[in-house]
């Protein structure tokens, strides 16, 4: 983990100062990404102003995030289920001779 750093990025022309120990790169990426959506919820509505429009982003956001989570959960639980499965397959035959 390398040490903290700022990162200035620029979401509709507001200028923000992250601190961050991921890669520069990386954050303006996410900032950029950030932009675009803001500027599509803008987009669709002109009296939507840069605070709501940046609400309404952080609350699809949100929804992805805890929908993802809820699937890598599930997708956890699917894999304990096929290994109990894999388990008996593979068992030894006590009834064999």
């Amino acid at each position: 983990m390398s040490l903290p750093q700022t990162v200035e990025v620029v979401i509709s022309g507001r200028k923000f100062n992250i601190k961050t120990d991921r890669d520069p790169e990386y954050v303006k990426k996410l900032a950029q990404k950030l932009e675009d959506m803001v500027e599509k919820i803008k987009s669709g509505n002109s009296r939507v102003t840069f605070d709501k429009a940046l609400v309404v982003a952080c609350f699809y956001l949100l929804d992805e995030n805890e929908s993802l989570k809820k699937q890598i959960f599930e997708l956890g639980e699917e894999i304990k289920r096929l290994e109990e499965g894999a388990k008996l397959l593979i068992k030894p035959n006590k009834l064999a001779p």
